[in-house]
Parts: C-alpha cells; structure tokens; sequence
C-alpha cells in the first residue's frame, strides 16, 4: 500500500519535471531559427508535438519504470548489485550514452549514475516500510522537516551526471520530414535525418529541475506546518 503512495509522489514529481522540460525547450534552438524546415512549419506546433513530446513521454516513463525496479531493490533481501544492471538498463539516461566511449569513460558514468539511483532508493526506504498509505502522511511519519527538504534538494537534483559528463551524453531524434509535413515533406528528397538535440535538453532539463525543487520544498514547508 505504502509503496503505491511512494510511487505516486515520485510520479508526481516526474510529471511536474517533464511538463516544466516541455515548456522551457525550444526546437528552434535545436534546429535553427530561419532554416528551411522551420520555415515551412512556421509557427504551428507540429514538432513538439510529433518529435519532443514523445521523446519526452518516453523519458517520463522509463524514469518511473527505473523507480520501479529501484522499489523493487528496496523491498528486497539483495545487495544493490544484484539489481544494478537492470536499474541501469530501465532508466533513460543509459540509453543516451554514446556509442563511441571508452570502456573507462562508460564504467565512471555508470557508476556515478548507480550511485544517484542507491541513494534515491535509500533516502525512500523508510517511506516504503511506514506503513502509511498516502505519500506526505508517510513523510511526515518517517522524517522531519529538515530531512525532508535535504531529500529534495539531494534525491531530486537529477541532472548531475549529464553535466559532470556531458560529452559522455548524446541525444539524437530521427525526423521524418514526410511524415510531419505530408505532401512538402518531399521537399526533402523523401528521407529522414537525425537531429542531435543534447544540449537544448539539458538546459531544458536543468530549469526543470530548479523549478520543482523549489516548489517540492515550498510543499514541504506547507505540509510540515500542517
């Protein structure tokens, strides 16, 4: 029961990140103010729409599909390691790695990312065994208000291994110009091309973060005075 409630705060938190990474991105700024497919589309919202809100759908559920195997750890008698390779491989951040790392560079990244995904695990453990049945009544049963605010601003702060290792991190969408524009998607010879798009989602994403953890700690405050 506890670990449905635990599930539905971290949920709420990704959705509340995605939304915000919706809103701050500019596909402009990923494939140029002016060029030919900008113009064409003109202001309507085909690509968000059809290229970065699915990519961002994807991301959203592969974060809460990694929670959940990070959960499924936690109610565990295992050691973290046992679970290490399938949190690893559940989870959005694995997938964007580029192809052409060292065996070093790809070790160091994972086990930075194995750390962040321990800790989030253990921070909510004793959220999971409260025996509460909604999130913030669990929270505030099992942890005070300082703690509570140390675990938003520690658990909650996500994209410290993209920006450690930025050139580590390579995210790519496929376009189909046909298929976005119908008929003057021929203007384009027919073909998809790829659109590289790491930096944009990272300021993107760096905003988001800033934005929930402000307001997860601004609910804290108003669900601890409670």
């Amino acid at each position: 029961m506890t670990r449905a409630a635990v599930e539905e705060g971290f949920e709420q938190f990704v959705g509340d990140a995605i939304e915000q990474t919706a809103t701050e991105f500019s596909i402009s700024a990923v494939i140029g103010g002016g060029g030919t497919l900008d113009q064409l589309i003109g202001d309507s919202n085909v690509l968000q729409e059809r290229v970065v809100e699915p990519e961002l759908e994807a991301y959203e559920q592969e974060t809460i599909d990694q929670f959940g195997v990070i959960l499924d750890w936690v109610e565990s008698d295992e050691d973290f390691d046992t679970y290490a390779e399938e949190i690893l491989a559940a989870g959005p951040f694995t997938e964007s790695l580029s192809d052409d790392l060292s065996t070093e560079q790809r070790d160091a990244v994972e086990e930075q990312l194995l750390a962040r995904h321990r800790g989030l695990g253990e921070a909510v453990t004793g959220l999971v065994g409260s025996g509460e049945d909604a999130f913030w009544a669990a929270a505030r049963a099992e942890l005070d208000k300082e703690t509570a605010v140390e675990l938003v601003e520690e658990q909650f702060a996500f994209t410290g291994p993209l920006e450690e290792h930025r050139d580590a991190f390579e995210m790519v969408a496929t376009i189909d110009p046909e298929e976005l524009l119908g008929g003057l998607g021929g203007m384009f010879g027919g073909s998809t091309f790829d659109v590289e798009y790491t930096d944009e989602a990272m300021r993107a994403m760096r905003h988001a973060e800033r934005a929930v953890i402000a307001e997860a700690k601004a609910e804290v405050n108003e669900r601890f005075e409670e």
